[in-house]
């Protein structure tokens, strides 16, 4: 699912700050190239959340990537994004939100037709990557 990395720090010198050449997400990646971003270049979309091909969501003309089938299938949900009480699997929640106006917030790539959402409705969906040095 991703890579896991050791590191030892040294606290007394410890800064966080973001990088822009990868982002290592829950269920996926950048998917198809071209880099990956920051915060400050996030699109944000509100819309009616589409399913189609019984396994993809889109707003409007946008795919969203929210991680592979058999990830979102199998992971518990980080949140109860469509609010019946329940926190379930991603792909329930995702489908509980079918036909609704939501907003998501992500990275945009392949010629501006898919985004990796970073953000359901204002709340973090799943991370992305940063770097720690001393």
């Amino acid at each position: 699912m991703g890579n896991s990395v050791a590191i030892t720090l040294n606290a007394n010198n410890l800064v966080m700050k973001k990088i822009t050449s990868t982002i290592e997400t829950l269920g996926g990646g950048c998917g198809g190239g071209g880099g990956c971003h920051n915060n400050s270049n996030m699109t944000e979309i509100t819309g009616i959340l589409v399913l189609y091909n019984n396994t993809k969501f889109k707003i409007d003309d946008i795919t969203l990537n929210f991680g592979g089938y058999c990830y979102i299938n199998s992971t518990t949900s980080p949140y109860d994004f469509d609010g019946d009480g329940t926190i379930e699997t991603i792909l329930n929640e995702l489908l509980g939100l079918v036909g609704t106006s939501i907003t998501v917030k992500g990275f945009l790539y392949h010629q501006n037709t898919r985004l990796i959402v970073i953000y359901i409705n204002g709340i973090l969906y799943r991370e992305w990557c940063l770097t720690l040095t001393n």
